[in-house]
């Protein structure tokens, strides 16, 4: 039975399942015509769920398959020629069914299972009443009304529990009555879990992903959001298994639309889909890499050489690879904190310019909500460096799994008793916690930890203490203000007082003309020359007052207003040249 449009047969594995609708989506990932329908297939919004099986020569991929074919596919033993497996599931709480498929082949524990089975909240209508966001703790409405968040406004059907009263007469025992997981991983966007089975290893983590800057009339719904990072949030699931399978399982960023998205929705989709997307084309040999970035090239089935050394860890180094890939998002972290001109440095300095300008109380209210998107980016990846310090983490064999016990120990005498023992023994190996990493997994992952140190920890660092010391330059801005208009203010006076006292003995001199003496007349020359002689006492007493006291300064502006006129004249022809200069 071959695949149309391409002489591969498909192999034994699927017909030996017996399953007709395996045979029916089944696709040949390699042949270039099934290739770009299944690349479209991967950006549609309805796309509920793949499965892809892959070797070194072969790979093949279905969609949207049922549970039922998911448990027939993993009850029937791979060949090695298809040796890894990936397994993505979309909107998890509308296919439960699956989930609770691949919990009991992997035996989840059942509050794993459950937290994933776990429903979004339902929409809400919004309302021009909102609450401030905090990312840190938990937030709990002190009045009743509907709670905004970055992904849409939510109401829990218990919202009332929570709303009718202040959380001090809530009683211990009832705090988490309202709490759900999509509750819990919006509100405390560094959430974060590594659950460790036997037959598995499972990272819980939320992923931020660089969407398009708000549209103006949408600026309204930012002043809920102020704390929280500018970014789309989706929570994801990320298994490694120990028979080779990788699990990915995603959040509906857009739950109860029912797939009626918007263009600003199908935007924020292909932008939370990117790194999935590209590693699901890097899968296939028919997937012309010279078209894209040399960046976004990954080997996990490409290689360039063939020497013994590369070509005997194949096998066994794409399960680890594919799940490095998975959880390694690149272009989310370089769009949020890389690149060098990336939203937070930019606003930074457009307040830095502004402050210059004209330093106001305001600006520290904009850096303060700054600050605080910063310190939620901050421990977002610090809960991505404590997730790799997990994977990397080995898993130490103990005296309590060894006595009394059904585990031997793992030794050569222990592997050749083994066989006089019962079936039910099991190695010690076998026995611990969590699912190794191959080498070549495990050095990606170390180096992962240190670029997110270096080009996200420390950029998010310096931005926060650009932040710190904008807020004191504020201040002394401010501060340095005041003290001008102060110092303004004084000089104003100062010269009011001059003026004051220069005039007050000339005041005193025509009083005393003015006064009718008897046998005693006074000239009008006699009166000017007196004045004359009067002011220009009192003109040299003020110049020498300031001069031994040191308050010579008299001027009510410190440029006068024609200058300022002629400066500003100035300085708009010198624009319009250069911006004739620029046209031309």
């Amino acid at each position: 039975m071959a695949v149309p449009g391409y002489s591969n047969p498909v192999p034994d594995y699927y017909r030996e399942i017996n399953h007709p609708p395996i045979l029916q989506k089944i696709a040949d990932l390699d042949d270039p015509l099934d290739f770009k329908r299944l690349n479209r297939t991967v950006g549609e919004v309805r796309s509920r769920n793949f499965c892809v099986d892959l070797g070194d020569e072969q790979a093949w991929c279905a969609f949207d398959l049922t549970a039922d074919a998911f448990s027939a596919l993993l009850k029937t033993d791979r060949p090695h020629e298809l040796g890894t497996r990936w397994i993505n599931v979309w909107a998890p709480h509308e296919q439960k069914d699956i989930i609770q498929t691949l919990a009991k082949h992997y035996d989840f524990s059942p509050r794993l299972l459950g937290i994933m089975c776990s429903t979004p909240l339902k929409p809400y209508p919004r309302s021009s009443e909102t609450s401030k966001n905090s990312s840190s703790i938990f937030r709990f409405s002190h009045h009743a009304g509907p709670r905004k968040t970055m992904s849409g406004l939510f109401r829990d059907p218990e919202d009332h529990v929570l709303e009718k009263s202040d959380v001090s007469s809530i009683p211990p025992w009832d705090l988490l009555r309202g709490i759900d997981h999509y509750r819990l991983v919006n509100e405390v966007w560094h959430w974060s879990s590594v659950d460790w089975g036997r037959r598995y290893i499972c990272l819980g983590y939320n992923s931020l992903h660089g969407v398009r800057a708000k549209l103006p009339h949408e600026a309204i719904e930012q002043d809920s959001s102020e704390d929280l990072p500018e970014g789309k949030r989706v929570w994801t699931w990320l298994l490694l298994c120990e028979d080779k399978t990788v699990i990915s399982i995603h959040e509906d960023p857009f739950p109860f639309k029912n797939g009626n998205l918007d263009r600003r929705d199908e935007e924020t989709l292909v932008a939370v889909r990117r790194n999935l997307a590209n590693v699901f084309r890097q899968l296939s040999k028919a997937y012309d890499e010279s078209q894209d970035n040399p960046i976004s090239l990954l080997p996990i089935r490409k290689r360039v050489g063939n020497s013994d050394e590369e070509t005997a860890h194949r096998s066994t180094d794409m399960p680890g690879l594919l799940f490095y890939c998975l959880f390694d998002d690149w272009y989310t972290t370089f769009s949020l904190v890389a690149r060098r001109e990336h939203q937070y440095s930019a606003e930074l300095n457009r307040v830095r310019t502004e402050m210059l300008q004209t330093a106001k109380l305001a600006h520290v209210d904009r850096l303060h909500h700054i600050g605080r998107q910063l310190a939620v980016l901050k421990r977002v990846y610090q809960s991505y460096e404590l997730i790799i310090d997990r994977v990397l983490e080995q898993q130490q064999a103990s005296l309590a799994s060894l006595k009394n016990s059904h585990i031997l120990p793992d030794d050569q005498s222990a592997s050749i008793e083994a066989s006089h023992h019962s079936a039910n023994q099991i190695r010690e190996g076998e026995s611990l916690l969590g699912v190794s990493l191959s080498s070549a997994a495990r050095v990606r992952f170390e180096r992962l930890k240190d670029r997110i140190h270096l080009y996200a920890l420390s950029e998010i660092q310096e931005c926060l203490d650009q932040k710190e010391s904008l807020v004191m330059m504020n201040f002394n801005l401010i501060a340095i203000k005041e003290s001008y208009s102060v110092e303004r203010l004084t000089r104003i006076t100062l010269l009011l007082a001059k003026v004051t006292i220069l005039f007050m003995p000339v005041s005193l001199m025509t009083g005393y003309f003015s006064t009718e003496l008897e046998n005693v007349t006074f000239s009008l020359k006699s009166y000017w020359i007196w004045f004359a002689v009067i002011l220009s006492v009192s003109i040299f007493a003020l110049i020498a007052f300031g001069f031994f006291s040191g308050t010579m300064e008299g001027k009510m502006l410190y440029r006068p207003i024609g200058r300022r006129i002629v400066d500003s004249w100035r300085t708009v022809k010198e624009r319009r040249s250069r911006k004739m200069v620029a046209e031309q």
